[in-house]
């Protein structure tokens, strides 16, 4: 039996791809699903007794609760321990990534002849990369992307499939007809180092200046940024993220899903929205928030606890101003 610490993960990797361990597993799954041949993370004892139930020879076990499973585990068992499950997947999960990642750009794809292509880029399927545009190394274009003119991508970037960088702001003059005249937007996208864009994003290019996202920023499935805005550094922003013009986040948003902003609002560091909340002015301190428009979340969760009171209450003042022989309107 092995007992290691996470600081062993990256040794523990090298293992199995050498085969040097005197067990070989071809898959990492859920306990409900392990075999023999899985290897299989947990966190609680039900967990692991699950796992050992299916078969399970290899784990890779939360350190907090190791002393309370090791005696289930038998001599022909591989037990490793980690103080972060998730930081253990991330290392580990590679060993078992089954897709191909082919270095390169896909036939199908359309590349500009005066586009910049870094070292070490892939470019899946049917992608089309437009005229001056700057893709650094190690980036990964998926299929059905676009990267319109002009528009920079960082390097060790990953843009997923049917998303979109570089489109245009929506932006328009409405004269005293009510006819909308289109505003040419001229500027670019700049995407830096280390981000990640989920399928069906959409970046829209800056009027005359830049839209710009920082380093190290994930974006899930179903974003939009809109022109002329800023996602600081190391944001992570769930499906559904959406935010008006010209508007600048600073660094470590977090955001649940569909969070909506504002335009022309500021952000500061170290900000959580919870779900759903629509930002309709700056935020000037750290924090979570919710509800619209925003507020601290303690007092968003007082306010949804209250609502289901609202019908009793109308009805209640509704009688005191009977009694009281005053008009609700009054």
């Amino acid at each position: 039996m092995m007992n290691t610490t996470s600081q062993d993960i990256n040794k523990f990797k090298s293992l199995l791809q050498q085969k040097l361990t005197d067990k070989s597993f071809s898959s990492v799954t859920t306990p409900e699903r392990a075999n023999t041949s899985s290897l299989v993370f947990t966190s609680s004892v039900a967990m692991t007794q699950t796992a050992l139930q299916n078969g399970a020879t290899g784990f890779i076990v939360l350190e907090k609760i190791y002393d309370d499973v090791k005696g289930l585990f038998l001599d022909h068992h591989c037990v490793w321990t980690t103080k972060d499950l998730k930081a253990a997947m991330s290392e580990v999960l590679t060993a078992f990534d089954r897709i191909p990642h082919t270095i390169g750009v896909h036939p199908s794809a359309i590349v500009h002849p005066t586009a910049q292509i870094g070292a070490h880029v892939r470019i899946g399927e049917y992608a089309v990369i437009k005229d001056h545009v700057v893709i650094g190394d190690y980036t990964y274009i998926a299929a059905h992307v676009v990267v319109e003119s002009f528009c920079e991508i960082g390097a060790h970037c990953r843009i997923a499939s049917h998303t979109t960088i570089g489109s245009d702001g929506f932006g328009y003059y409405t004269d005293k007809t009510f006819t909308h005249h289109k505003i040419p937007q001229i500027g670019q996208v700049v995407i830096e180092d280390h981000c990640e864009l989920g399928s069906h994003c959409s970046v829209d290019r800056a009027t005359l200046t830049e839209t710009r996202i920082k380093a190290g920023s994930k974006l899930d499935n179903f974003c939009h940024v809109a022109h002329n805005c800023e996602i600081g550094e190391n944001s992570i922003l769930a499906a559904g993220f959406m935010t008006a013009g010209s508007t600048v986040t600073g660094k470590n948003l977090m955001t649940a899903g569909g969070v909506h902003l504002n335009g022309h609002i500021k952000i500061t560091d170290n900000v959580i929205f919870a779900g759903n909340a629509g930002v309709v002015s700056d935020v000037d301190k750290p924090g979570v928030y919710g509800g619209y428009p925003q507020v601290p979340q303690k007092d968003n969760l007082r306010i949804m606890s209250s609502l289901a009171f609202l019908p009793k209450l109308r009805k209640q003042v509704s009688q005191i101003l009977k009694h009281l022989n005053l008009d609700e309107k009054d």
